[in-house]
């Protein structure tokens, strides 16, 4: 498979032919994977600026909201590292 494509995209199938018809199937659909992604993109920056309100801090529970924060960042990051081939 190339570069930049995530063995999570075509591990459930058993054969490479399979899998290089998967990939190119996910490949070829750039439009809808590239709106997916400036999404994801817009989230991240949403939850970044949310992180650095100074208003944030006057949460009696700050630390669990922060640790709720690291978690969807993670999530986030995570899945548009399988969008890397976009790039």
């Amino acid at each position: 498979m190339k570069r930049g494509f995530s063995v999570e995209w075509y591990k459930h199938l058993s054969t490479d032919a399979e899998r290089k018809e998967f990939e190119a199937l996910v490949r070829n659909d750039t439009q809808v994977l590239s709106r997916l992604r400036d999404i994801l993109v817009e989230r991240l920056r949403g939850i970044e600026i949310e992180e650095m309100s100074l208003a944030s801090y006057e949460n009696p529970s700050w630390s669990h909201k922060q640790a709720h924060l690291n978690g969807v960042k993670s999530g986030l990051a995570k899945t548009l590292a399988l969008l890397d081939f976009l790039k």
